[in-house]
């Protein structure tokens, strides 16, 4: 049950790692195509998207909190029950976790390409002005 429980959160991962990135595809694309070109934006973009994988799915198992379900007391008994609830509870905290480190990733990203898309195009303006 527990390694049943283990790939579901893997797989729950990877299902919302791949929508994320589809979703962010174009809008990563147009970024890299306008800050850095054509040759290389095509490998920043896989880049970019390994390293959201990356995140997405490290996000989403904590063995700290799987352990509960194969770890002993000194009794012998497992701590904690894997039932429905904990299920639910398990999907609902790797959603959590997994969105939210794509969060993280993706607006550190964008603010990055912001702050390199200002001085981009102040370099433009400043080379049309003279």
């Amino acid at each position: 049950m527990f390694l049943f429980l283990l790939f579901t959160l893997l797989a729950v991962a990877v299902l919302l790692t791949s929508a994320v990135v589809v979703a962010f595809r174009k809008p990563i694309q147009g970024i890299f195509s306008r800050l850095i070109g054509e040759p290389l934006s095509d490998a920043w973009v896989r880049f970019l998207t390994f390293a959201l994988y990356v995140v997405g799915i490290s996000s989403a198992v904590h063995a700290y909190r799987l352990d509960q379900y194969v770890s002993t007391q000194h009794g012998g008994d497992v701590i904690a029950e894997l039932n429905v609830n904990t299920w639910v509870l398990e999907i609902y905290q790797t959603v959590r976790s997994v969105l939210g480190g794509l969060a993280w990733s993706l607006m550190s990203f964008f603010i990055i390409a912001l702050i390199a898309f200002i001085i981009v195009r102040a370099c433009e303006l400043k080379r049309e002005r003279s």
